[in-house]
């Protein structure tokens, strides 16, 4: 335990239960009373106890841990302390408790000072907040200071964990159609917070479609990650897209800048090899926190592609961008959140197959999936739900204005219901939706069963 060196001096006996005007002095000047979570001091033994052992672990959270202070009445009901700081401490040493099978190193490069230097309190608070945006963390709200056996101070931080990833496998069923994905993500694989991510969905003309992501965080010792994607879809019969790409990551509190570039190939079933080569440039921002509801607060992600295009007798510069934010908030047992996607083509002629494809349970529910493909899209996807925990029953309406190359402008929205739940590291979720111009008649069921590693 971390020892405490102080001194009292008083100079009057304590008058009896009077409420006192209380002057603190001393470099650096101690807060008010009420930022020391002291409402008033009284003229007793144990009211000055307190706002005595407030003003110690201050100056302690400030790294002063032999900090001493002198008490004395100017008067009957005024009290004056004098504060001596002390020696500022250097840091000592950084432990990481309740979360095992992950490496100190991951959550202590997050920390801007290192043993050896001066004890920034400022440092030790953006710390903590940079710890709770891992997405594998779900609280770091213990921080424990102790007296090392150098003298200086050692953080014991508490980690509470979060998910690490999952397991999770969807359908989409409508009479004799069905359709099925499945997924796995690790979001701190082998204990170190890299990322990987591998999908797979068949498509209702027998193709399947892929997907791989790894995220290397952490780059010669600094916030800096790489992130390579590979894709192959098939959206028609006999026509295959393979796409890969590389980006650096940059992470600034809790932004993400990302910069790369990457290659697209096409191959329809007549016609030459559509090539696209371009570079991309993004950016994501997340902020909130986890309550028992689920995750409160916004997601915000931008990507954006240029560069060259070249099949089919033409080539050209194709400018292309998506945006999703994300967003819940939770108000008792109702909750209000939903999902905004947009973008498309902005500049340049465009391949058929580069289109976005929308529909389905993660863009339109109620439609197929990959219903239409959009030159240029807005998808708006509110919900309301209802429930004390992750279990909640929600309504959803899937809005969307769409620019389609075939067909001009097109409005699909779709309606349904649905339920999401937690039991164990299982999560569910159920739902059926219809497209309103349709009626009840033309429902997809669709379901989602997410086991959390």
């Amino acid at each position: 335990m971390l020892s405490l060196i102080f001194f009292i001096v008083i100079s009057a006996p304590f008058p009896v239960e009077n409420s006192l005007a209380v002057n603190i002095g001393g470099s650096p000047p101690v807060p008010a009373l009420y930022e020391l979570g002291i409402d008033s001091v009284l003229a007793s033994d144990s009211s000055i106890t307190v706002l005595q052992e407030n003003i110690l672990q201050w100056y302690l959270e400030e790294g002063y841990p032999f900090a001493g202070a002198g008490y004395y009445f100017v008067s009957g009901d005024s009290l004056v302390v004098n504060t001596v700081p002390g020696r500022h401490a250097l840091l000592e040493e950084v432990r990481i408790e309740g979360i095992s099978g992950t490496r100190s190193e991951v959550f202590t490069r997050l920390l801007a000072i290192e043993p050896g230097d001066t004890y920034d309190r400022e440092a030790v608070s953006a710390w903590i907040a940079r710890i709770e945006q891992l997405k594998f963390i779900k609280a770091a709200r213990v921080t424990e200071l102790l007296l090392g056996e150098g003298g200086n101070i050692v953080i014991v931080q508490y980690v509470e964990k979060g998910r690490s990833g999952h397991f999770a496998a969807s359908m989409d069923w409508r009479g004799e159609n069905l359709e099925g994905a499945g997924e796995i993500l690790f979001l701190n694989l082998a204990g170190t917070a890299r990322e990987l991510e591998i999908s797979g969905q068949t498509t209702e003309w027998g193709g399947f479609n892929a997907y791989l992501r790894y995220r290397e965080p952490w780059l010669f010792g600094i916030p800096l990650s790489a992130q390579l994607e590979a894709s192959q879809e098939t959206p028609d019969s006999s026509w295959v897209n393979r796409e890969a790409s590389l980006s650096i990551i940059w992470s600034i509190e809790r932004t993400e800048i990302m910069g790369g570039a990457g290659i697209w190939r096409g191959y329809p079933p007549d016609g030459e090899r559509q090539s696209y080569d371009y570079g991309l440039g993004g950016i994501t921002f997340r902020t909130g926190s986890m309550v028992q509801q689920g995750w409160n607060g916004i997601e915000f992600q931008l990507e954006a592609r240029s560069g060259n295009r070249i099949g089919q007798d033409s080539s050209g510069i194709l400018t292309m961008a998506d945006l999703v934010i994300d967003g819940n908030v939770y108000s008792g047992v109702i909750g209000f959140g939903g999902r905004l996607l947009t973008g498309g083509v902005m500049q340049g002629d465009w391949f058929e197959g580069l289109l976005e494809q929308l529909g389905g349970q993660e863009t339109i529910r109620g439609y197929p999936e990959n219903a239409f493909r959009a030159v240029r899209y807005a998808v708006a996807r509110p919900e309301i739900s209802l429930g004390e925990t992750e279990t909640r029953v929600y309504l959803f309406s899937d809005l969307a204005a769409i620019k389609t190359p075939e067909d001009g402008m097109r409005y699909p929205v779709g309606c349904g219901a649905g339920i999401r739940g937690m039991s164990g590291i299982f999560h569910a979720d159920a739902a059926a939706g219809f497209p309103l111009q349709e009626g009840l008649g033309s429902a997809r069921f669709y379901l989602r069963l997410t086991a959390s590693i």
